[in-house]
């Protein structure tokens, strides 16, 4: 039967604003139209998934239903992308379940949407079903799905995943390859990735090279990377791209190395990629982690208006602990109209977090309110990160309880605010409430309480967490657990059980470990101790004076008067070696 032409038109047109992007008018043309088609709900669906507008989503498809558009398979399968790419999984899947012939698009997109949705263990369980039904996978399959296996960090399943691909004749694909890349790379496993970037069977493309850079920079080595960037400038026909420079760029960065970064910043403008947001925003990341704030300051005096380049320069100033440049850049980019957004205001908080003032505090909680910016956990957890320092703790813990989901950042955050104000027991209780609700504690949870029980002398509490870490948590006690550990021990005179501590550390102990020995042992008049700590200090840092003042305590306490004059001439006499050398 044909169609009206009026429909027709309108598809096209509905087709045309779609691809192009203009969703607003997509949608104004969908609500003028009085006939439709099967394309019409289709083109309006996608319409809706790209703004995010569930609820005129929702409008489509129950339209869709009423039009008798309810078992077409093109038309729900859109419908499914929709309500995916507006986050609500639910309705999605109830969709696709209800589906009365599932194909094989069906399938891809519910994988897709819940790897975006950040479900990855769903989305590899709707692909083994899919394999277990006899669905036919094809390659969008196996590229929907790698990307869970990344995200799940389940190496044994993308193995799995590689075999099966090889199995229906898929592996042959560049898609399929460069998907194999970067997942390997996101499991740690460079050979397989490497294995797979070098095969022959294949014509690599500007994203073989970019995900295999992406995967030396992710597993931190940065000289592998910069030597895979310079075999593709010498031997591949694929120019690099914005997304490979920020690799290199990143690997920069992990090495701190201003002059990688400044050949590869001219390299970027050789290529005319020196103002793509991607490259200028990792440009400026990169400056900052390699301490070139003043590079920073010249990027953003070029006028940038986008808010990506701010967000990275007020992120450097934090990272790098100087809050107070971070929150005059922050000002001046209110001052010129550059529109914050959510990832600005995460940066921004630390910085004010900094300054412990509450006057400042409840300013950006009223911004964050206007903005609504508070949806954010992550933004709602550096909220009460600042609080809690500020010393408000009520508010604190009002904006805790507000979290709709509390994670282990959440509630370590909440942990350390009322241990840092001396409050041990309560922190403690919180802790055991949280490991109640099946929310296990990170390194830095139990950092926070040891710190909190050195200050408050809770030593068996603080012992016993210590303890629980490895044999409960599955954690791997770092070198700031044993410096709360010997602090706690040695504040409590109990020098030589912390000097036990000490000689059972899997690696070599820090300055600060052997420094907080010394100075319990100052404070509890400990020779033999001291004597043991202080000759480690002057092995590590021969030329810091203050161990030796350290150490003449210890002695002047004990009396030991000859010790004392001994150390004093020493200090004389690395005084005139030091004026020597200025000399």
């Amino acid at each position: 039967m044909p169609q009206p032409a009026s429909v027709s038109v309108s598809n096209t047109l509905l087709r045309s604003y779609s691809g192009l992007g203009f969703h607003r008018q997509a949608l104004a043309l969908y609500s003028q139209m009085r006939h439709f088609d099967h394309l019409t709900f289709t083109f309006a669906a996608k319409a809706c998934a790209g703004l995010r507008l569930r609820r005129h989503g929702r409008a489509v498809h129950g339209r869709a239903l009423a039009a008798g558009f309810g078992s077409d398979a093109y038309v729900q399968n859109a419908i499914v992308s929709m309500y995916m790419r507006c986050r609500d999984v639910a309705a999605a899947e109830a969709v696709f379940v209800a589906l009365p012939s599932r194909t094989t698009v069906s399938w891809n997109t519910v994988i897709t949407g819940c790897v975006k949705d950040g479900r990855a263990e769903r989305a590899l369980e709707v692909f083994e079903t899919m394999v277990d039904r006899g669905v036919c996978i094809d390659r969008a399959s196996v590229v929907s799905v790698l990307p869970a296996c990344a995200q799940a960090r389940d190496l044994h399943t993308g193995r799995a995943v590689h075999r099966l691909a090889v199995v229906r004749g898929l592996g042959k694909y560049v898609a399929v390859k460069n998907a194999l890349i970067d997942m390997y790379g996101k499991c740690g496993s460079l050979e397989d990735a490497r294995r797979v970037f070098d095969e022959d069977s294949y014509d690599k493309d500007v994203v073989s090279w970019t995900v295999m850079i992406g995967a030396y920079v992710l597993n931190d080595h940065a000289s592998k990377a910069f030597a895979l960037g310079s075999e593709m400038l010498v031997s591949s026909e694929a120019q690099p791209n914005a997304v490979t420079m920020a690799h290199l760029l990143s690997a920069c960065a992990s090495l701190l190395s201003g002059k990688h970064a400044k050949c590869t910043h001219a390299l970027c403008i050789r290529l005319g990629l020196g103002s793509d947001i991607v490259v200028e925003t990792a440009l400026v990341d990169c400056y900052a982690k390699c301490g070139y704030m003043g590079v920073i300051d010249m990027v953003v005096e070029k006028g940038s208006r986008r808010t990506e380049t701010w967000n990275a320069a007020i992120s450097g100033y934090t990272q790098r602990d100087q809050g107070k440049k971070a929150l005059a850049l922050f000002k001046r980019m209110l001052a010129e109209s550059v529109r914050p957004d959510s990832a600005t205001m995460a940066s921004v908080i630390p910085a004010y977090a900094e300054s412990a003032d509450l006057v400042q505090a409840n300013n950006i909680h009223c911004c964050l309110l206007v903005r609504g910016c508070l949806v954010s956990t992550d933004i709602a957890t550096g909220l009460i990160d600042l609080y809690a320092k500020a010393g408000d703790l009520g508010v604190a813990w009002e904006l805790f309880q507000c979290l709709p989901e509390k994670d282990v950042v959440a509630w370590t955050t909440v942990i350390a605010g009322y241990g840092m104000h001396g409050h041990a027991q309560t922190a403690m209780l919180l802790y055991s409430r949280m490991v109640e609700l099946g929310v296990m504690p990170n390194t830095v949870t139990i950092a926070s309480l040891l710190h909190s029980c050195s200050h408050a002398g809770m030593v068996d509490e603080g012992l016993r967490l210590f303890n629980d870490m490895h044999g409960v948590h599955g954690l791997m006690p770092n070198a700031e657990h044993y410096l709360c550990l010997v602090d706690m021990l040695g504040r409590a005179g109990r020098i030589e059980e912390a000097y036990r501590r000490i000689e059972d550390m899997p690696f070599e102990p820090t300055v600060s470990v052997w420094s907080s020995l010394l100075g319990a042992c100052v404070l509890h008049e400990n020779v033999e101790f001291g004597e043991v700590a202080a000759k480690h200090l002057f092995e590590l840092e021969p030329d810091n004076v203050g161990n030796y003042v350290l150490l003449g305590k210890v002695y002047a306490a004990a009396e030991r008067w000859s010790d004392v004059q001994h150390l004093r001439r020493v200090m004389e006499e690395w005084i005139f070696t030091k004026i020597q050398d200025i000399v």
